[in-house]
């Protein structure tokens, strides 16, 4: 009779406990019937294995969900924050674009003012450019805006040789009103005489601008250099001035100007009856002035 240890197809006894119930024939390899029936024998062990776990989609889609909706999220707000920015972008250059009106109420046409030229004298540079300086008296029946003057160089015989532009110190010249004049031509060539127009836009209506004075104005000969030029300038108005530049010209014997210079305040803001003292140093000619011309102008600062 077969041993319970037996294996029942060779009958070896090299028998080995596979699983909890079940046995194999370590020769043939078959699987014994019963395992029941045989004394377990200590298992056989061939290694070890790491059990690994499987990928779970339902452990990982809801993290899967949150960032496809927060992807989607942002790019709404990076699509809105585009748009209005395009947006933004279209208007600014349609306001940049945009042409400005001309109210059609406004009295404005180009004229020749009549007017009266003074103090003109002319002062040539290392270089071969030449200064021309003058004053005009606006005599018109209007005032005047942006007058622009024009020197016209001749030769002897009148041949016209060149001719030069340049604006007044003043943008706006009331009636009877006086203003300076500095036109500039570069490279001038050799003249023998020369004639000054003015052109300027007329104008009638209201338009405010601060109220400055000079006072106190003196002149001091520097002995064998020139003169020195000073005063005070006051806001008499009640607005505030901005860039407040002040031009005076020397004038010589003959009823020419010899020398002239700009002073501009150093603050920008000009207030209300406030008093500033100035001075110029003129040091083109050595010539005793026999008199001056100085005018004073600034712009109205803007209030919201």
């Amino acid at each position: 009779m077969m041993s319970s240890n037996q294996c029942p197809s060779c009958g070896s006894t090299n028998v080995y406990r596979e699983s909890a119930n079940v046995y194999r024939c370590g020769d043939c390899f078959d699987k014994l019937p019963s395992a029941s029936l045989y004394n377990a024998p200590p298992p056989k062990v061939y290694g070890t294995n790491q059990k690994t776990e499987s990928f779970s989609f339902t452990k990982y889609k809801y993290i899967l969900i949150a960032i496809v909706v927060g992807w989607m999220f942002l790019g709404t707000i990076i699509t809105t924050v585009f748009q209005w920015v395009q947006s933004t972008t279209s208007v600014i250059q349609e306001e940049e674009t945009q042409e400005i009106a001309i109210d059609p109420s406004l009295n404005s046409v180009d004229i020749i003012p009549e007017g009266e030229f003074s103090l003109l004298g002319e002062f040539p540079d290392s270089i071969g450019n030449v200064y021309f300086v003058g004053k005009f008296t606006n005599q018109s029946e209007t005032s005047l805006l942006m007058p622009k003057f024009v020197i016209s160089l001749f030769s002897e015989d009148g041949s016209s040789l060149n001719t030069c532009e340049g604006y007044g110190e003043k943008n706006l010249v009331l009636q009877n009103e006086s203003v300076s004049f500095e036109v500039l031509c570069n490279q001038a060539p050799k003249f023998h005489h020369y004639e000054v127009s003015v052109t300027a836009t007329s104008y009638v209506g209201d338009l405010s601008r601060p109220e400055l004075s000079l006072t106190n104005i003196n002149l001091k000969k520097v002995k064998n250099k020139g003169t020195v030029l000073s005063g005070k300038i006051q806001n008499t108005g009640t607005s505030i001035a901005n860039f407040t530049r002040i031009k005076c010209m020397l004038v010589g014997s003959n009823g020419k100007t010899i020398d002239y210079g700009t002073y501009t305040l150093e603050e920008e803001d000009f207030l209300p009856k406030a008093t500033q003292t100035f001075s110029l140093e003129l040091f083109r000619t050595k010539e005793v002035p026999d008199s001056y011309y100085c005018e004073t102008d600034s712009v109205g600062k803007e209030t919201n």
